[in-house]
């Protein structure tokens, strides 16, 4: 099936083949885009680098995907609106304890509206932008980025394929380099 044929799927439906139909994730993974668009602008005013909070926002719309259970009783759109938030929320944290600042960010309150027309512009990108990450990680990228998914520390993933801390960083930087593209 086309991605196309996904768009008339309601969102369970989706989450029940996405992880065995790669066009059934784009299409829900589309469909939240605006969501990470609309975080990583607000808390880009703040400071922060609007690419870095929406590569990390991608990676945590990602891990909601894969993590998502219906049965604790949230629907998908507010998990992956926890997700993606705590996902950026954390990476700005990282970014304030390596800059020393004392600026507190946990402050920052949020709130998301999508309307038809941007969920339909943040469509139209959503293939392209699956198609690259797939395309162009390396096997190690790939790997590390799994594992990234699954919620793994960076020592759980060095430890895990057996390679340095250093370049489980590394390989991340590339990744989000190459989700920016």
């Amino acid at each position: 099936m086309r991605q196309s044929d996904y768009q008339a799927y309601t969102e369970r439906e989706l989450l029940k083949v996405a992880e065995s139909d790669e066009h059934a994730y784009t299409e829900l993974i589309s469909r939240h885009l605006e969501t990470v668009k609309r975080l990583a602008g607000i808390y880009s005013t703040g400071g922060f680098d609007f690419d870095d909070l929406y590569s990390e926002g991608l990676m945590g719309l990602m891990n909601a995907v894969k993590t998502f259970d219906e049965s604790k009783g949230a629907t998908f759109g507010t998990y992956s609106y926890s997700c993606i938030n705590n996902r950026m929320m954390n990476s700005m944290r990282r970014s304030k304890r390596i800059h020393g600042s004392e600026e507190p960010i946990d402050d920052l309150e949020v709130a998301v509206t999508s309307s038809p027309e941007s969920i339909l512009l943040s469509n139209e990108g959503a293939s392209e932008l699956m198609e690259i990450a797939e395309s162009r990680l390396s096997s190690l990228e790939d790997s590390v980025l799994r594992c990234y998914l699954e919620g793994k520390s960076h020592a759980e993933i060095a430890n895990e394929l057996g390679i340095t801390l250093k370049s489980v960083d590394n390989a991340l930087q590339r990744i989000r380099r190459k989700l920016r593209k």
